[in-house]
């Protein structure tokens, strides 16, 4: 079976990690009934920087026609703040109708010194997913800038809500079953009709363990007891997904490790490493490729539906780890490798 997959390089360091995201997928391919096609999709800061669009018609068309997309992160400090993220990455989501984001959160063996959290806390581990609602909220490109206010909708639908509560129910019921849904139903109406639609959808799946938490007491409680006991699978809205997996990130010692799939069940999904284009360190060969890497298991799991491929990737990147591998945002201050050196450990174990 060929596939094609559709290659955004993004800005900064987005090159050099998609870099090896292309040779993971070429590597776990290998030997197998998989094949695969890459096409190249500019998008970015530097597209609007030389076209004055950040995503251009034809790489729209070339991302119609692929099967996935693997995208690199985005973003240049010489342009304003929201144009790329509004015209680029929010717009792909939403063309694509990719309104499920998937953040999983797991501390990998061997990387408990870059966490911030003390070694008791990570006794049992850190094995949780995030799914976050991708298309409404706060993100829903609803609202207006002038100089002298500015507003933005919080949108909330029934359909957007039901969809990604489904989906939160559906994944939990495969794992632990057990079900967070993060909100601020005490103060937000939009949060409120959240809780509501996620009561009512629990009583249809009574094997579920379901419960309600605030936004601001999980970010406090996850950090006393981030166990696999405690939090299995969480399902939350866009804003607050977008903060609570950043924080989420760091438990597990850096966005580095933190990879990323917008999902849509049945089209075009995107896979990204979780962190931004790092301009300041770009080219110095310093960055760490796990999480994308990382994301191409995620691509393996959600978009072909290769759980065997998915752990094979994730077992080259324990492997990687296992012998000693640290980029620097997670050497936890021994000594770190470069880029190419994580990455070629990691192939190693995949061939």
């Amino acid at each position: 079976m060929s596939k094609k997959i559709g290659v955004i390089e993004g800005d900064g360091v987005g090159p050099e990690v998609v870099g090896w995201g292309v040779k993971t997928l070429e590597a776990v391919a290998r030997g197998t009934d998989l094949s695969f096609q890459f096409v190249p999709a500019p998008v970015g800061g530097t597209c609007y920087i030389e076209g004055g669009k950040v995503l251009p018609e034809t790489s729209l068309e070339v991302l119609r026609g692929c099967d996935a997309v693997l995208k690199g992160p985005m973003g240049r400090p010489d342009i304003e703040a929201g144009i790329v993220e509004r015209d680029g990455i929010l717009a792909l989501r939403q063309l694509f109708g990719q309104y499920v984001n998937i953040r999983p959160v797991k501390l990998f063996r061997g990387l408990e010194a870059a966490s911030p959290l003390k070694d008791k806390l990570l006794e049992q581990g850190v094995d949780f997913v995030i799914i976050r609602e991708n298309s409404e909220g706060l993100y829903s490109r609803m609202g207006g800038l002038s100089e002298s206010s500015a507003t933005d909708i919080n949108l909330f639908t029934e359909r957007g809500v039901k969809r990604i509560l489904k989906f939160a129910f559906e994944v939990a019921d495969k794992r632990g079953k057990r079900l967070v849904s993060v909100d601020k139903a005490n103060v937000l109406s939009a949060s409120l009709f959240w809780r509501r639609k996620f009561e009512a959808m629990g009583e249809a799946y009574p094997d579920i363990q379901c419960s309600s938490q605030l936004v601001d007491s999980w970010c406090i409680l996850v950090l006393q007891d981030p166990s696999p006991q405690r939090w299995d699978v969480i399902v939350t809205d866009n804003m607050f997904g977008d903060i609570i997996s950043d924080e989420a990130a760091a438990i597990i010692g850096s966005l580095g490790m933190s990879p990323s799939a917008n999902f849509c069940p049945s089209g075009v999904s995107m896979f990204e490493p979780v962190h931004g284009s790092a301009p300041d360190i770009a080219g110095q060969g310093i960055v760490n490729p796990l999480a994308t890497i990382l994301a191409c298991a995620m691509m393996m799991r959600y978009s072909f539906d290769r759980e065997d491929l998915a752990q094979k990737i994730e077992s080259a990147v324990q492997g990687a780890l296992d012998e000693g591998f640290r980029t620097k945002d997670i050497c936890a201050g021994g000594p770190s490798c470069t880029t190419q050196e994580m990455g070629d450990a990691v192939l190693k174990h995949l061939n």
